[in-house]
């Protein structure tokens, strides 16, 4: 049910036209498109928090602002079929983590040796 409301949306926001602009990519930061409700969503949250606590990780819920136009530009970057967009999409740079269990968790560990905890002040 909720990969058919995301798809639904999706189609929704390519139908409006989108957005024109997409939150300005930052070579540290970590991007979690997630939505409310979404287990895996908090599984990957959670689990972050554990683990990566101190790194930039930006959270952008789908269902607020232009978030879900930011989600598709994304998914067309990483030619993400829009039939397989689910959350939470997950962008570390030039790559991309699209749900969340095992073999995700395994390509976020990896993706984020790419990434460093924030500078403490």
């Amino acid at each position: 049910m909720k990969r058919l409301f995301t798809v639904l949306m999706l189609c929704a926001t390519l139908a409006l036209g989108g957005c024109k602009d997409s939150p300005s990519p930052q070579a540290n930061r970590i991007y979690v498109f997630s939505q409310p409700g979404c287990g895996h969503c908090e599984h990957a949250r959670e689990y972050m928090a554990r683990y990566y606590r101190g790194y930039d990780i930006k959270e952008l819920n789908i269902r607020e602002g232009n978030n879900m136009g930011y989600l598709v530009r994304y998914a067309k970057k990483f030619n993400v079929p829009e039939q397989t967009l689910g959350t939470p999409f997950i962008v570390m740079g030039d790559h991309y983590v699209l749900g969340w269990g095992e073999q995700q968790v395994k390509d976020f560990n990896r993706y984020a040796k790419n990434f460093k905890p924030a500078a403490k002040k």
